[in-house]
């Protein structure tokens, strides 16, 4: 199917949050599907409508890669909070988020999502500009389940690009990789990124201008026009397999494209194409989601503010604030255990490891299920643990009981490792391997990641820590991050001794 390329001004940022508590509501409804939690501050026909496009878009791009349906560990699925309008999700955001129209935080057992109220109004089934930033981010997320080791920048962001380009019609079909019309002006307006450039991440990342630059942009369009122009079969693949031998980014570039010059010509014809192809997939390779969606209770609209805060994020300054909200909550609802988890974690996060504990156990004692709260109890007794030796055994109780009542949860399986090297003791070949599932059940988690690669080198297990950093190495948002994967490798060779061979991609 085809259609026509559009150019018009974009104001796309990619970063988003919130920080100043809402007024409850009674409109806020909860939508439970198998691979989502969203909480909205809207209706029950919007929050259901934008439950079932995030359900069919994850099942579009499965498809694509010929991906099996697994089940979703439910505290693993990805939490979406759909709020008033932008100005709260900046107000979440904090410092810095002057033109933020929402963002996305991926972690094990507790990703999160925050856009502005979805407005119905999208045209032939576009997405709103707030729900395109969470399909790019929740790309990125998916990505790892498609490639393990650490894509090219460009590729990452070109793929991101190229997928959150979607529609998602009545009918059922979803649309991916349609011209990104909101990077048109940047492609046009934007200093241009030189071809062998945005092929490097390190050139790009040594010489990239402080401007505001092309390189989303060209990443879609190279990345579009490999996939679906027809032109150069074969040589996505070609490039991608050469990078998983080993050979660097510029080398596996010429290798599977040839002449830049030439490639840098037909992505110039290309974008001044009047029509590019998109993949239509029809319903029929849609697979359906059952979607629960219930209003909240009024325990729980009322402590919904204080909740997105803290999954937010909260440091020194902002916890007290938090917790003297969830406080006066609590003292309205003082049995309700969605508000008891909500007050743990405050407690928590605010240093107060007795009162989390205390708000946890009540939780769990009116709800033997309340996983969330669980994972509090085992936070604040971790913390606890590390000044008292005595208490490791209670921690390792508390994550018995969590991975109990949810055994693919990926927080439990964690900590039961880091209980171990917290208390200085070597951890047990489960512990490991308990370890290697988290990060298989959440791949994204850089935390996890680390903890297992240090441990790899520890141990001097090289090609195991290669493989587990491979996906920091060219971190698509985080440089700082993708140093340290660096650092961490250095070490190991350097632990290693001569004779170690340098198979850095870049």
């Amino acid at each position: 199917m085809m259609v026509r390329v559009a150019l018009r001004r974009m104001a796309f940022i990619l970063s988003i949050v919130w920080a100043a508590a809402v007024p409850a509501r009674a409109e806020w409804h909860e939508a439970s599907s198998a691979n989502f939690l969203v909480y909205a501050d809207q209706g029950e026909k919007q929050v259901r409508a934008f439950t079932d496009m995030l359900e069919r878009y994850r099942s579009a791009m499965r498809y694509v890669y010929k991906l099996p349906e697994e089940p979703t560990s439910p505290s693993n699925r990805l939490t979406v909070f759909v709020v008033r309008d932008a100005n709260q999700v900046r107000k979440l955001m904090g410092d810095g988020s002057k033109y933020v129209l929402g963002f996305y935080q991926s972690r094990a057992g507790g990703s999160v999502a925050f856009i502005p109220r979805v407005d119905g109004t999208q045209q032939a089934g576009r997405v709103s500009d707030g729900e395109l930033i969470l399909l790019h981010e929740y790309a990125h997320h998916f990505m790892f389940s498609v490639f393990s080791g650490s894509p090219p920048l460009w590729f990452g962001e070109g793929f991101a690009e190229f997928y959150a380009a979607s529609k998602f019609e009545k009918d059922g079909s979803v649309g991916l990789g349609l011209p990104a019309a909101h990077r048109g002006a940047e492609l046009v307006y934007a200093k241009d990124v030189p071809l062998e450039m945005l092929l490097s991440t390190r050139k790009y990342r040594e010489n990239a201008s402080k401007q505001y630059d092309s390189f989303y942009g060209r990443s879609w369009l190279l990345f579009h026009y490999l996939t679906l122009s027809g032109k150069r079969s074969g040589q996505m693949g070609d490039y991608l397999a050469r990078l998983g031998k080993g050979e660097g980014e510029e080398a596996a570039a010429t290798g599977a494209f040839g002449d830049l010059a030439v490639l840098d010509k037909e992505l110039e014809a290309y974008l001044l194409s009047r029509r590019m192809n998109y993949l239509n997939l029809n319903a029929s390779k849609i697979a359906s989601a059952a979607i629960a969606v219930r209003p909240l209770t009024a325990a729980e609209a009322a402590i919904m503010p204080v909740m997105m805060r803290s999954r937010r994020g909260v440091n020194e300054e902002t916890a007290p604030a938090v917790l003297d909200d969830a406080l006066k909550v609590a003292a309205l609802y003082p049995d309700d255990p969605f508000v008891l988890t909500a007050l743990a974690e405050a407690e928590y996060d605010a240093g107060h490891d007795d009162a989390a504990i205390a708000a946890a156990g009540k939780a769990i004692a009116r709800n033997p299920q309340a996983v969330g709260a669980m994972i509090q109890k085992i936070y604040a007794l971790f913390r606890k643990a590390q000044d008292d030796d005595a208490l490791w055994p209670k921690v390792r109780a508390a994550i018995s009981a969590a991975n109990a009542a949810e055994n693919d949860n990926p927080i439990p399986l964690a900590y039961f490792f880091r209980s171990y090297a917290a208390q200085g003791k070597k951890p047990p070949e489960m512990a490991v391997q308990g370890l290697q599932r988290a990060l298989q059940l959440a791949p994204y988690d850089t935390g996890n990641r680390l903890t297992l690669a240090e441990y790899f080198v520890r141990t001097g297990q090289r090609q195991a820590a290669e493989t587990t950093l491979a996906p920091l190495l060219n971190h698509p948002h985080d440089t700082q991050l993708a140093d340290l994967a660096r650092k961490m490798l250095d070490r190991d060779k350097a632990q290693a001794g001569p004779g170690t061979s340098d198979d850095s991609s870049s």
